[in-house]
């Protein structure tokens, strides 16, 4: 299917995962200003220019703060805080140090399919939990947790949801937290997308809940919320031994996340005017053209109510989600994912990404609903 969307020069994705905004001038000038500034100024006490394996210290010290203000949650930042080359280094990573071969890891159903295969390459083995509750509202419930992986090393839990959009609720998060904890179960919470959350919807970060941060990993980064998905940096925050175990394997691995990256990433944290609501405006208005839209089509979607994309059922068109995505983009020149990338369950459902122009997701909408017009007609 992108063999075909490269032949077409008409073709408006709404398939990507990176954002399409602009990074904020202040970011680049972060990084800027670490590249003019003497070498010298950056010289660690053996005489290395590479940086703690841990991050820079001023960075962490800042998305600690971060933490204490928009969450009320300390974290130390020597101990409990690491930095990574992007959330991607930091799910394998820390997959790395929680998983051993044979060891079952719990992960939502439909889910990214990158925790597959990090989790595959730790030797792990998948235990997929339903979390469609019933046609639109999907999450992951304690009593499903207990009922298909009770004896499960670890959970994968994504707050908000990539692919469905969902977004847990703060009694959910309590619940989890207590039943994986009930099960003896280790939590990782990819929480990459928390800035991106719609109709005032509260959740809470996993380590936010009582008596959860000792068995519990958060991971995330600033690619989404700063548009920074190029400069690589993502971070984890874990108990002191968990810190250890993947400082240590990170040593041996990457090596310290590029210091120009870091810089830049302090820049966006220490920016004057935080570029993070007029991107949720952006955001917002998008995803109205696609209810809009969905909504004229009579398409089905799943609540949505954080994240990046939508999820929607095109199970009424009885061609399953592999045929509808490869014709719409071979007749009209649009591209989304079919659902069957993000569980086998899902060959009705595709993937739709808020990651275009306001004015590119309206000529979509536009084209689909020619499109679905006369396969109707058709049929």
């Amino acid at each position: 299917m992108m063999d075909l969307a490269k032949s077409r020069k008409d073709v408006i994705s709404l398939g990507r995962g990176d954002p399409d905004l602009h990074t904020q001038i202040e970011i680049i000038d972060g990084a800027i200003k670490y590249f003019a500034s003497s070498t010298k100024d950056h010289v660690n006490p053996d005489g290395s220019t590479l940086g703690s394996v841990r991050g820079l210290p001023d960075l962490r010290r800042r998305i600690a703060d971060r933490f204490m203000e928009e969450k009320g949650i300390y974290v130390d930042p020597e101990r409990e805080l690491v930095i990574t080359n992007g959330a991607q280094e930091g799910l394998f990573l820390a997959l790395l140090a929680l998983v051993n071969p044979g060891d079952k890891v719990a992960c939502p159903d439909p889910r990214y399919t990158s925790y597959d295969q990090a989790i595959g390459a730790c030797g792990g083995n998948i235990v997929s939990i339903p979390t469609q509750q019933d046609g639109r509202f999907f999450e992951l419930k304690e009593e499903d947790l207990v009922r298909y992986a009770s004896d499960a090393k670890l959970l994968v839990f994504v707050n908000p949801s990539n692919p469905t959009g969902s977004c847990a609720t703060a009694e959910n998060v309590r619940n989890l937290a207590q039943t994986a904890k009930d099960l003896g179960m280790i939590v990782l919470s990819d929480e990459i997308y928390e800035d991106i959350v719609f109709e005032d919807h509260q959740s809470l970060c996993f380590w936010g809940v009582d008596g959860a941060r000792d068995r519990s990993v958060v991971l995330s980064g600033l690619s989404k919320s700063y548009a920074m998905t190029g400069f690589r940096v993502g971070f984890l925050v874990g108990p002191p031994a968990f810190v250890d175990a993947v400082s240590a394997i990170k040593e041996t691995t990457s090596g310290p996340c590029p210091i120009f990256s870091q810089y830049a990433a302090l820049a966006a944290l220490e920016m004057e005017h935080d570029s993070r609501p007029q991107f949720l405006s952006r955001y917002r208005d998008r995803r109205q053209v696609l209810i809009d839209g969905f909504d004229r089509m009579k398409v089905p979607y799943a609540e949505h109510y954080g994240g990046l994309f939508f999820w929607a059922d095109m199970t009424r068109f009885g061609i399953g989600a592999e045929e509808f995505c490869y014709r719409l983009l071979k007749d009209v020149g649009v591209l989304m994912f079919p659902g069957n990338s993000f569980g086998e369950s899902w060959r009705n459902w595709v993937r739709v990404s808020l990651l275009a122009p306001k004015q590119s997701i309206e000529e979509a909408m536009d084209r689909m609903i020619e499109f679905v017009e006369r396969l109707e007609k058709d049929d």
